[in-house]
């Protein structure tokens, strides 16, 4: 009776002995999806490093850029010592940069729309919108670029898609605001830091960050340029060669007399521009500087030639002349020195571009396209 009460009991045991084993599958279930959870987080935050160092970059390069435009830095301005190069004479892309460099409004807003969209997109909030504009303005660049023959025609299209690339999560969202289909949901926040504790704090020293990065930009770029200021006193202004004590030679083409000179008025440092034009056709270019009451001294060389190389453009011999400048009551300038001595009358014709100004009224001779 013993030996056979003690096996039923010893079998009724056995279950409660295996009830761990019926329980793993739910354990095994749970631990699994708390390592997929993990998994998606780490995986999502490395994407979102990533993409983060995407926008990161492409900000850096929108805010030099913009930078650049917007301390009158990347065009210049436009000034009466580059005044008598003809059209034919200039290339494609000095073409462009003359042509923004006189818009200063033009230049500054390009400017503030790079800069812009940099400062945005280090704003998590204000990433898409960041993007989008850079795109819009880097597209605008490469039609630029390419148009007028600008060397940077590969990096403008790398920003765009680099552009493409930090808007791909705001993709969907994008689509359906353009085709219309359905509600447009919330969009994603880009999240470096998934431990919420330590992200309230970068969400707080993020923009602080951001907004000291912008202003070193801008500061940095603004340095590489010299500083800028305005000199109108003589000899600013474009001149025509009224006079000439000098000979003309027997064949135009050999003469080197003088025709016209023209003398910026933009300081940058200490110097100017100046351009001269011989009575043979050449333009020489450079640079003038006052060097005391009535003298200047120029410094002049040859227009770069097609295919000439940048670093041997700039090692090139230059001219050295010191000339002495007198006005006369008529309002002309008697120059002598270097074995020149001549009269210069003011131009009125040569400098209408910088004379002209702006005005919203409607005038005599509106339109006036020449």
């Amino acid at each position: 009776m013993t030996g056979s009460e003690v096996l039923p009991d010893a079998e009724a045991d056995s279950p409660d002995t295996d009830a761990p084993h019926t329980d793993a599958p739910d354990a095994d279930a749970d631990s699994y999806a708390t390592e997929k959870r993990i998994g998606r987080l780490v995986a999502v935050t490395l994407g979102w490093w990533a993409h983060g160092g995407v926008r990161l970059a492409l900000a850096l390069v929108l805010m030099y850029y913009g930078a650049a435009k917007l301390v009158l830095g990347q065009f210049g301005v436009a000034d009466p010592g580059d005044a008598l190069i003809t059209q034919g004479e200039m290339s494609p892309m000095g073409l462009l940069w003359r042509m923004v460099a006189f818009s200063p409004l033009f230049q500054f807003l390009g400017g503030l729309a790079e800069f812009g969209a940099g400062l945005a997109l280090l704003w998590r909030r204000t990433v898409p919108l960041g993007a989008a504009i850079g795109a819009a303005s880097m597209s605008l660049v490469l039609v630029l670029n390419i148009g007028y023959d600008v060397m940077v025609k590969t990096p403008s299209l790398i920003y765009i898609i680099l552009s493409l690339i930090v808007l791909i999560p705001w993709m969907p969202r994008l689509a359906r605001a353009f085709l219309g289909h359905g509600e447009i949901g919330r969009g994603p926040v880009p999240t470096l830091i998934p431990w919420r504790p330590l992200a309230r704090v970068t969400n707080i020293l993020g923009p602080i960050a951001a907004a000291a990065l912008a202003v070193l930009v801008l500061w940095g770029v603004s340095q590489m340029y010299p500083p800028r200021s305005t000199d109108e006193s003589l000899p600013a202004g474009v001149w025509a060669v009224a006079e000439d004590t000098a000979e003309p030679a027997a064949q135009l083409s050999e003469d080197t007399r003088w025709s016209a000179i023209a003398f910026g008025d933009t300081l940058s440092g200490e110097t100017s521009q100046v351009q001269l034009r011989r009575a043979d056709g050449e333009l020489v270019t450079g640079t003038y500087q006052r060097t005391g009451e009535g003298t200047v001294e120029l410094e002049l060389h040859p227009l770069r030639e097609e295919g000439q190389p940048v670093g041997e453009y700039l090692e090139q011999d230059t001219r050295s002349l010191s000339l002495a400048l007198e006005e006369r009551p008529d309002g002309t300038l008697h120059v002598t020195g270097e074995g020149q001595d001549l009269v210069l009358a003011p131009d009125e014709s040569g400098s209408t571009l910088f004379d002209r100004g702006f005005s919203w009224g409607i005038r005599p001779d509106d339109p006036f396209n020449r």
